[in-house]
């Protein structure tokens, strides 16, 4: 990822790997020292990933409602309805969360604000994480010269704002979260071909 974004030809320093995929966290703590990297730290949560935010989501519509959702279609048809509902929250201030229950349809107008307050306390969670990762590597976060976003999940407005109020600076998004790492593995196979 950090090849990705040419930080391999950027100015030495230690950036920031924030790895947020649908299942899990990583956090990486890089070293860039002629050329090279080095990973000083890693970490993160086996246990986090935009799946949660989804659980997260639907579980606040359900609250709201009173809606039931007792049968394993049920479920999953919250499951992907949230998803659908966070997805579209990423581009709009509110979107519609419409799932097809057993017992009925489910409708609720979702802003964006209640989203993030449902799922502050996991986004708060990666930051534990982060902060482990650095106090692992000896460094404050006044020292991480640059953050990469990595994974689909990294979309979601509330953590890129979350992440940028941590380090103090706005985190490199301009490439596809999702393809971030096979373009940078692309990069690297090129050079050692010898290219």
């Amino acid at each position: 990822a950090a090849i990705a974004y040419g930080l391999d030809n950027g100015s030495e320093g230690v950036y920031a790997v924030y790895d947020l995929g649908g299942g899990t966290f990583d956090i990486s703590i890089l070293r860039l020292t002629q050329g090279v990297f080095e990973v000083i730290s890693t970490g993160g949560d086996s246990a986090l990933g935009g799946d949660d935010y989804d659980a997260a989501l639907a579980q606040w519509v359900l609250g709201q409602t009173g809606a039931q959702a007792p049968s394993a279609e049920d479920k999953a048809a919250v499951r992907l309805a949230a998803r659908r509902c966070k997805e579209a929250l990423t581009d709009a201030e509110s979107a519609t969360f419409r799932a097809e229950l057993s017992a009925g349809a489910v409708a609720l107008e979702v802003a964006r604000t209640e989203f993030d307050a449902a799922t502050q306390a996991l986004t708060a969670r990666s930051l534990a994480a982060v902060r482990r990762a650095l106090r692992d590597a000896d460094l404050a976060k006044d020292e991480v010269q640059g953050v990469v976003m990595v994974g689909g999940s990294t979309r979601m407005p509330q953590v890129q704002t979350a992440v940028g109020d941590f380090f103090g600076q706005t985190p490199l998004t301009n490439l596809n979260p999702d393809e971030v790492v096979a373009l940078g593995a692309a990069i690297q196979a090129n050079q050692l071909a010898g290219n």
